[in-house]
């Protein structure tokens, strides 16, 4: 893959990490609460639009790390990033080294 590849992957999780990031706060605004609430998938695909539940907490603790995803699964590009996490199902990806690939990594 090469590196223009790589980076117009990552702007895409990106702008799809910043929708999540307004949907968040307005969630954290009306007093956040323990139900789930409804995100869209950060994959690196510009037309994907797949959405998940997920608390809010759960959200909060994977965003701390800012270099991880949310993704639904299949969604997944091993090629970039690894998964390093499953909440309720949805992938917690990673972005890879530069120049390091493979396959996803196990994880329960």
């Amino acid at each position: 893959m090469t590196e223009l590849r790589r980076r117009r992957l990552e702007e895409n999780q990106t702008l799809f990490r910043e929708l999540n990031e307004r949907i968040g706060a307005t969630a954290a605004a009306q007093g956040g609460g323990v139900h789930a609430y409804e995100f869209v998938c950060e994959c690196a695909d510009i037309d994907c639009f797949a959405g998940f539940e997920l608390p809010l907490e759960d959200y909060r603790r994977v965003r701390e790390a800012g270099e991880r995803f949310l993704v639904v699964p299949g969604h997944e590009r091993p090629e970039v990033e690894e998964v390093v996490e499953r909440l309720e199902g949805i992938g917690v990806v990673q972005p890879r080294p530069a120049g390091e690939g493979g396959a996803e990594a196990a994880v329960g």
